[in-house]
């Protein structure tokens, strides 16, 4: 289920943002503190009302419970509006995260109408590049973004 960010979304987007595993291809460093986390998550939530579109709140459909976030975005200095995703590590490996970019990619390209979309994914981040290509994306360029070596992965939409 994708949705957008609530209050009570706070500790289980805590957890999942402080999962060495999670934070390793998110640029690594030390674990959120609980302010920063809230920050994040007061982000996913916010450039909704800026852009009109962003990262929804993944939730399992039995139980409810969140897992992650994934959509499209394009934040002040990302060079493109990117399709992203992030998934607790308990639920790699389940295709939440390529069922859900999918969707994000066709709100790309149907609703906001872009024709070309990027995801930004480490070169270590092997599963997110599984994810990437099981939804189209080839790797347009390598280069360094925010100081660390980045594949560009890019899609372009369908004709119509």
């Amino acid at each position: 289920m994708l949705r957008q960010f609530r209050e009570q979304d706070f500790e289980p987007y805590l957890r999942i943002l402080s999962d060495p595993g999670v934070r390793r291809h998110l640029g690594g460093g030390d674990a959120p503190s609980r302010e920063d986390a809230w920050r994040h998550m007061a982000l996913m939530a916010g450039i909704w009302t800026i852009r009109g579109y962003g990262h929804w709140a993944v939730e399992t459909k039995a139980g409810g419970e969140l897992i992650g976030r994934v959509g499209v975005w394009f934040p002040e200095g990302w060079p493109e509006i990117e399709a992203g995703w992030m998934i607790g590590s308990e639920h790699w490996g389940s295709g939440y995260a390529t069922e859900a970019a999918r969707e994000a990619l066709r709100q790309a390209f149907s609703v906001l109408g872009v024709d070309h979309v990027i995801s930004l994914i480490r070169p270590d981040n092997v599963a997110s590049r599984r994810v990437a290509e099981k939804l189209g994306g080839v790797v347009e360029k390598t280069a360094m973004f925010r100081e660390r070596e980045t594949l560009f992965y890019g899609y372009t939409a369908p004709p119509s």
